[in-house]
């Protein structure tokens, strides 16, 4: 009901008071009873009315909150999702550096044993060729 509806029932209910007060002296102790049992069971349908009213607005307004922490509690697990996702990400990352950097390491690692084992045949060849020419020396005196 729109606020221009409530306002002229209420201006009807406002125009009946006055006329009920202004017959009081003129009408007669039945007319008055009848008159206030009239109003009385106008009273409680409106009482009724009102409180069915008020439970609608109640529920509407539970249904409302519901919703609204329904939507609240949705958004904070979706940012605790986010979250979680991201942090995910970079414990994938640093994962995947850590990676890369202990693969360098152990090509490093292969490069200088290379190196070393360059280095071991050169010594051994080195030897060898001056074990040969010591021989070869010992041989030409004796």
């Amino acid at each position: 009901m729109a606020l221009s509806d409530h306002l002229a029932t209420l201006s009807k209910q406002a125009k009946s008071v006055e006329d009920s007060v202004n017959s009081f002296n003129q009408d007669t102790a039945e007319k008055i009873s009848a008159k206030r049992a009239e109003a009385k069971k106008s009273l409680d349908a409106t009482k009724v009315k009102i409180g069915d009213q008020m439970n609608a607005d109640a529920d509407d307004f539970s249904a409302s909150w519901a919703a609204m922490q329904k939507s609240v509690s949705d958004g904070f697990d979706s940012l605790q999702d986010d979250i979680a996702k991201k942090r995910a990400a970079r414990a994938a990352k640093k994962a995947e550096r850590s990676a890369e950097d202990a693969e360098l390491d152990a090509e490093d690692a292969v490069d200088f044993a290379t190196y070393a084992l360059q280095e071991a045949e050169y010594a051994i060849l080195d030897a060898a060729y001056a074990r040969d020419e010591a021989d070869r020396l010992q041989g030409q005196q004796g």
